[in-house]
């Protein structure tokens, strides 16, 4: 019996390798580093989900020649401060714009529900931002003012700004509707391209101002990359079985009571047709009572 379990065990499992592997597809991917900042390194992977890592590899490779020149710190330092200063730029004003507990509510909601790593991280800073908005002492005030229609003083006109800055992508975040992940990142890849634009610009700039070390040679091949690397990575298909409609449950049941082939099962011959247990003669049965007490029920 043990044997019979593991032979169907392995013939399970072997199924299961085999239709695994001939579900699954090898995609070309752009891989980070520790000595990138996490949140270019998460910036190029939604980019290449969403574009192709071909539309950035050579942005990519310039950005990983004039690294070669930079300080680990610059490389951090210039890295966040593109990507925030372009997420942040806006020249659109929201009069109206408010951040408030209600803001701080939605973005937690679509953290929980967000699935690709930039837009997760995008919504955590935007969180962090709105908190600490929320926590400055002058933000009461700045509330006062702003429902007077004045702002006086530098200090609130500078959380103003900020407002309308945050509020920008605040009020884009729509947890409820299903694909508004998708609407997030239809916004955000285009400031995604500008940030790394930026970044190989600024890295340049650094790069040609550096005396200690002579400019970089630019790399010409993918596999000259040194803060990054071309990987292939094993995607597997998510198969669907597909949903059975209510013909298709019907079909096999009304074609078998249609089938005129169709063999009926013998009577099984069971102990019960002994003849120590036949019914009693018919004759022998009391007849039914007229005025039963179980007709009146009827």
């Amino acid at each position: 019996m043990n044997k019979f379990f593991i032979i169907i065990f392995i013939l399970v499992f072997s199924s299961n390798i085999f239709s695994q592997v001939k579900n699954a597809t090898f995609v070309t991917r752009i891989q980070g580093s520790k000595d990138m900042p996490l949140e270019l390194n998460l910036l190029v992977e939604s980019l290449e989900n969403s574009i192709g890592y071909e539309k950035i590899l050579p942005t990519i490779m310039n950005i990983d020649s004039y690294a070669r020149v930079l300080s680990k710190e610059d490389i951090f330092l210039i890295g966040k401060v593109e990507i925030y200063k372009t997420l942040l730029k806006t020249n659109e004003s929201f009069p109206k714009a408010i951040i408030d507990g209600n803001s701080t509510k939605i973005i937690k909601d679509a953290i929980k529900k967000a699935k690709d790593p930039f837009v997760k991280w995008f919504l955590q800073a935007l969180l962090q931002d709105c908190e600490s908005l929320l926590g400055s002492s002058n933000y009461k005030d700045y509330l006062l003012q702003k429902n007077n229609g004045r702002l006086e003083r530098l200090e609130l006109k500078k959380i103003d700004k900020k407002v309308q800055l945050i509020y920008r992508w605040v009020s884009k975040v729509n947890p409820d509707s299903p694909d508004f992940q998708e609407l997030i990142k239809s916004d955000l890849i285009p400031v995604l391209m500008d940030s790394l634009i930026n970044i190989e610009e600024s890295f340049y700039l650094m790069a040609s101002s550096t005396i200690l070390e002579q400019f970089p040679t630019l790399i010409k091949s993918p596999a000259e990359l040194k803060f990054f690397s071309l990987k292939e990575i094993k995607v597997f298909k998510k198969t669907v079985p597909p949903v059975k409609t209510v013909e298709d449950i019907l079909n096999p049941i009304t074609e078998e009571t249609n089938s005129t082939d169709a063999i009926l099962p013998e009577p099984s011959r069971e102990d019960w047709i002994n003849q120590d247990n036949a019914p009693l003669n018919l004759k022998n049965l009391p007849k039914p009572s007229d005025d039963a007490d179980w007709l009146q029920d009827f």
